[in-house]
């Protein structure tokens, strides 16, 4: 196996993110970190590219610095809500979900599962999310969040996966038996030509 990292450029402009990620994967990926899309551009300009770009969404915008401290004191006032309307929510509904994903994927014939949810985000604690990417794979739609293409090609994504999986699996599932006929065949005519060699 290779010894190759795969290089992954974390874009994010909090320092603190940052240091969770390196924290987190440093000794398993070459992490390269960046602060703002600009400082993405300007390294793609001077010919880098990684494996993979995991990219923030959302960027202070420039002069208006000074209003941050306040948006994120708000933020994680919003957090703290959004927690204990979690708890709220859960004396009615369960992510059975989450439980139908771990039974399916223990099936023999399994087949891919999509969550399909608009609460999961807002609804779910750290070890459900890593359930959900273990049982259910790490793609899901985020129900009334995302217009058709963008389900659709999500979708499509996962069957073409699937569809390959199956294909590798046929393919592995012939070459282990031509292997096996191939070396009875020429253990037979090792034992009959040995005689006449």
């Amino acid at each position: 196996m290779s010894n190759h990292k795969a290089t992954i450029w974390h874009l994010d402009d909090e320092q603190a993110r940052h240091d969770e990620f390196e924290r987190r994967h440093g000794e398993r990926y070459s992490l390269r970190h960046f602060f703002s899309p600009d400082e993405v551009l300007e390294a793609l300009e001077e010919g880098e590219q990684p494996d993979l770009l995991l990219s923030d969404l959302f960027f202070p915008i420039e002069g208006k610095e000074s209003g941050l401290p306040a948006q994120q004191e708000e933020a994680e006032r919003i957090w703290r809500l959004l927690g204990e309307f979690a708890e709220q929510y859960r004396t009615v509904y369960q992510p059975a979900g989450l439980e139908l994903a771990k039974k399916l994927r223990r099936r023999e014939k399994s087949f891919p599962n999509l969550i399909y949810s608009s609460k999961a985000p807002l609804l779910l604690n750290e070890a459900e999310f890593s359930q959900i990417t273990k049982d259910a794979g790490p793609v899901w739609l985020f129900k009334g969040h995302e217009d058709i293409e963008a389900e659709r090609l999500k979708i499509d994504a996962v069957l073409l996966g699937a569809s390959w999986r199956r294909r590798y699996l046929r393919l592995k599932g012939t070459l282990g038996v031509a292997i096996i006929a191939a070396a009875v065949v020429g253990w037979f005519l090792g034992m009959v030509l040995a005689p006449v060699m």
